[in-house]
């Protein structure tokens, strides 16, 4: 029996010459396998014995895209004797010993010769391969060939090596209807487009929040109200679109071929710049922007969390964990579609998948967290997170912050956090009243990343008919004296540019005693104990309470719903009162008041100032204006200048060397926001913060 079966296993070799016939042997292998694209690339043929290649060497490079291209497996059998029995396909991924996929090969596509096997990619569904195409996840591959069979095996085993490759990888703003807060929409509907890596992209935090009660200045009322409309702030959508390479190097859509490979999302700081400031306030803000900056990761300036940023926080406050939900046609509406894990070391960056068939398909994305503290500034990188190398490559899930190596990553430019308050209307009783430089005012909120908005469309002139009525029902509801202290006869429009026209003291002495019987003199004794009566000169007091009435009855006069529209009420008169030059009477450049609804969404700014008001010294309207503004965003005054400190200094909420503060009353230099004040201005706790700038680094 064995010499039948080796019979059958040689052959005669033909006579030449002299040499006798001889036995050979006969044998089986592979000669030649090959993956190629039809009138393309090739990749390269591997045989025990010839020099050792890996996946990344050069030579073997080649790449393709799964089920795009038409890719052939092109291999040569020497198989003359029918020896083989079985053949199969195994492909194996960078670090499985067991193969992912097999096919056996058909005894047809054993015979010897030449063979090509239409594959463009497709494999079985499984575990590995969700979507039944080899993906990127897994690249790169090892396509292995094994024959088994009767005889010599010459080379049984050959093999050759391919790539998936992404090409690149794009960022957009994503859908919008991935954002279950209105609040977020309208923030990325207000952003527009992600920013290039050379832009700088404001993201404006609308915050109408004003103080109800002056005692509001002295607490953390504005901390808690900011925190409470922002929380750990806005939800912008980054969406990657992935891009695949195919064999001639160009830029393929192919989602199904992602697979399930995971994205790295990172943040970096960018570094504020201070020049702008005054030298007083730059010195402070360096102190405060350096808190921590050694031991959070994070490095950089960007707030610390113990003042409500978020530098030292983990990941899901920066890109929130997210659980996604299966690929579908039409996205679930304020749903986040991808799935989002923070990673385990590098706790402040975060892996998201992608969605490989759907509305999405090719996509991938977060929602992006930025701190809802203003001048806070972040990019956002992405990559290709190959994180589970055990070949000594680099390991991406790791503790150091530095920029990590990637051959295809995509930035973003700079997002900036900015909070955003509205003039919501400004309203001019005469044309010859001269309005404020509104770009001004604007200008010195901005250098707290504080855009002051102006939605008013423009300038709104008061008409007659409407100003005599608000005035007329404000003063119905003020305490008698006051009623008696204005003359209802009098056209308050027409008595002139200034807002609140008075009857002059014997007038207001005759109203009373009107009202209420008894002669003047018996009427002054006991009119308003303690401001009037226990007075020496009752009419120097006379007009100077009547500074106070006219505040009370103008904001009581605008204290309406504005078509409910949030925001400051500029209200622009020359002069406040027509008693403002008389003896005790009082010229107000400009004040700020809580309306009586305290309402916390408008609040009243005033302006009565005219140019004969500020002749000498450093003061204008533009710092007066700015100033009360500051008022009602909960900034109390500071004491300066020493000798003359204004009422209701707050000596602890203010920059102990910013002499130059804008709260303060010291005309004798240009008023800026001191350090305080700014970071008050952009959200920041005023309880972790000392008025001793150098206290604030804590390193």
């Amino acid at each position: 029996m064995a010499r039948l079966a080796l019979s059958a296993h040689v052959a005669l070799t033909p006579p030449s010459g002299r040499n006798r016939n001889r036995l050979r042997l006969a044998s089986f292998g592979v000669t030649d396998f090959r993956l190629s694209i039809p009138g393309g690339a090739t990749s390269r043929f591997h045989r025990p014995g010839l020099p050792s290649n890996t996946p990344e060497a050069p030579e073997d490079d080649f790449h393709f895209v799964p089920e795009v291209e038409p890719a052939e497996l092109t291999y040569q059998l020497s198989n003359d004797a029918n020896l083989v029995r079985v053949g199969r396909l195994e492909l194996f991924t960078r670090h499985a010993k067991k193969p992912l996929w097999t096919r056996d090969l058909s005894a047809e596509e054993l015979t010897g010769g030449e063979h090509r096997l239409p594959w463009d990619g497709t494999v079985t569904a499984c575990e590995a391969f969700p979507d039944g195409v080899v993906t990127v996840e897994h690249s790169p591959y090892k396509l292995k060939l094994t024959l088994q069979g009767s005889g010599l095996a010459e080379c049984p085993v050959a093999w050759t090596y391919f790539h998936v490759l992404v090409d690149g990888i794009e960022l957009e703003l994503g859908d919008s209807r991935v954002l279950s807060r209105q609040r977020d929409r309208d923030v990325a509907t207000a952003l527009g487009r992600l920013p290039s890596e050379a832009e700088r992209a404001e993201i404006r935090l609308v915050s109408n929040l004003f103080k109800t009660r002056s005692a509001e200045m002295g607490d953390d009322t504005d901390f808690q109200q900011y925190r409470r409309a922002w929380g750990m702030g806005p939800d912008v959508p980054i969406f990657a679109r992935a891009w695949l390479k195919d064999s001639r190097n160009r830029r393929v859509d192919a989602p199904r071929a992602l697979g399930k490979v995971r994205f790295l999302w990172d943040w970096e700081d960018e570094a504020e710049d201070l020049t702008s400031h005054s030298p007083l306030a730059r010195a402070y803000l360096e102190h405060a922007l350096a808190r921590q900056c050694q031991t959070s990761r994070p490095k950089g300036d960007n707030a610390h969390r113990d003042v409500g940023g978020k530098r030292g926080q983990p990941s899901a406050t920066v890109f929130p964990r997210q659980t996604g939900y299966t690929p579908r046609a039409e996205p679930q509406d304020g749903e986040f579609p991808f799935r989002v894990v923070p990673c385990t070391k590098r706790k402040w960056a975060a892996y998201s998948l992608p969605w490989t068939s759907g509305a999405f398909a090719g996509r991938t994305g977060v929602l992006f967290q930025p701190s809802r503290i203003a001048g806070d500034a972040w990019r956002v990188t992405v990559q290709l997170a190959y994180d589970k190398r055990k070949d000594g490559g680099v390991v991406l899930d790791v503790e150091d912050d530095a920029p990590l190596p990637a051959a295809v990553r995509a930035r973003t430019g700079i997002f900036e956090s900015w909070r955003e308050v509205h003039i919501a209307r400004v309203l001019r009783k005469h044309p010859s009243v001269v309005g404020v430089s509104l770009a001004d005012v604007q200008q010195r909120f901005a250098r707290a990343f504080l855009r002051l908005e102006d939605r008013s469309g423009g300038v709104t002139a008061m008409d007659a008919l409407t100003y005599n009525a608000r005035i007329a029902r404000a003063v119905a509801a003020m305490p008698p004296e006051v009623r008696a202290a204005i003359d209802p006869f009098v056209d308050q429009y027409a008595a002139g540019p200034h807002a609140l026209t008075f009857r002059t003291y014997p007038n207001f002495l005759d109203e009373v005693k009107r009202r209420r019987g008894g002669s003047r003199t018996l009427v002054s004794r006991w009119l308003l104990p303690g401001a009037i009566a226990s007075t020496d000169n009752k009419e120097h007091a006379y007009h100077r309470l009547c500074k106070d009435w006219a505040k009370s009855i103008l904001v009581m006069a605008f204290d309406e719903p504005t078509g409910d529209t949030p925001g400051i009420v500029l209200l622009q008169f020359d002069g406040l009162y027509n008693l403002e030059t008389e003896p005790g009477g009082s010229r107000v450049n400009g004040f700020s008041q809580e309306f009586p609804s305290q309402d916390r969404a408008r609040c009243a700014v005033v302006q009565c100032g005219t140019a004969r008001n500020y002749s000498g010294g450093a003061n204008s309207l533009v710092q007066t204006i700015a100033h009360e503004v500051g008022h009602q965003l909960f900034l109390p005054h500071a004491p300066f200048p020493i000798h003359r400190v204004p009422t209701g200094a707050v000596v602890e909420q203010h920059d102990q060397d910013g002499t130059d503060c804008l709260m303060g009353y010291d005309f004798s230099v240009e008023r800026r926001f001191c350090g305080m004040c700014l970071l008050r201005l952009r959200g920041w706790n005023k309880q972790a913060l000392s008025s001793i700038g150098s206290r604030n680094a804590r390193p």
